[in-house]
């Protein structure tokens, strides 16, 4: 074989090579957009199987919130205003799901600590009992929670 062929040869599989990439380069663009979407609805569906501030209330409920969704620390709030005094945070989750409201998460009453000791309506009286922040605590309001021996308070 001569040189020239060769040369020539080289010559056409280079210009082949710079039009494929010329046809690639759009493919490999959609292919990045088709990516980003997919991941976009992956966190859609991460998001949707495990909702930071929202709670389902039972279609059949009275409770029935705005959308079926109402955030946690709202409830909790109209649970303890109803209430009327301080509430230990495993009898507050407690009313609240006797209410007919979900509270998600591996320990609910934990979860229910997470939203209402960062919201500004709540007012952790002591370890673990929540009362309003617009209440005035006197004796009187804190009767009949559990002293630290175990019995009830006078």
């Amino acid at each position: 074989m001569d040189r020239e062929k060769l040369q020539e040869w080289k010559q056409t599989l280079l210009q082949d090579i710079e039009g494929l990439k010329a046809q690639l380069a759009p493919m490999e663009t959609e292919l990045k957009v088709k990516y980003e979407k997919l991941a976009a609805i992956d966190r859609l569906l991460n998001l949707e199987a495990h909702p930071l501030e929202t709670i389902s209330t039972p279609q059949n409920s009275s409770n029935v919130a705005t959308k079926n969704k109402k955030r946690l620390a709202d409830i909790a709030y109209d649970v303890l205003k109803d209430a009327g005094i301080p509430m230990y945070y495993k009898d507050l989750c407690a009313a609240i799901m006797k209410a007919g409201f979900e509270i998600r998460g591996q320990d609910p009453a934990t979860n229910l600590i997470a939203h209402i000791s960062i919201d500004p309506r709540f007012k952790r009286i002591k370890r673990g009992t929540y009362a309003l922040k617009g209440w005035r605590m006197t004796r009187k309001r804190v009767t009949g929670q559990k002293s630290r021996r175990g019995g009830k308070q006078k």
